[in-house]
């Protein structure tokens, strides 16, 4: 989706709301029809809707993902969206595995016979201790 041509970005935007998340394109449907008739200046600071399409975005790296994130990032509709980037669940999870993974690196330098499971434990009752 182009962040570049608002008003089909929008129409795409609403299609994707309509099908993944029907009730919160219904809540925003009602919003929308209560909204003032000078709107365009109260909220975004512009004498007609027109202008507002002219506006720039906050952050032309930040995308809109709509649709639910699937678990495989080769299928995943965000990640795609993202085009060379992953979507933020998927570079969340990439953040975590490496999180995970230094940790068991560190502790194979430290002790080259540690196991997996030995790492996983020592990293939970480190967490619980946390909590305490």
């Amino acid at each position: 989706m182009t962040l570049h041509d608002p008003v089909r970005a929008a129409d795409d935007l609403w299609k994707r709301l309509i099908e993944h998340q029907p009730g919160m394109a219904a809540a925003l449907a009602m919003q929308v029809r209560e909204l003032p008739s000078d709107w365009p200046l109260r909220v975004l600071g512009v004498g007609r809707p027109e202008a507002a399409l002219a506006l720039p975005s906050s952050s032309s790296e930040q995308r809109v993902e709509v649709e639910p994130y699937d678990a495989d990032m080769e299928d995943c509709s965000a990640c795609l969206e993202a085009e060379d980037d992953p979507c933020r669940y998927h570079a969340g999870v990439s953040v975590g595995y490496q999180m995970l993974g230094q940790s068991l690196l560190d502790a194979v330098k430290l002790d080259k016979d540690v196991t997996v499971r030995v790492v996983l434990q020592r990293l939970s009752d480190a967490e619980d201790e946390e909590t305490r």
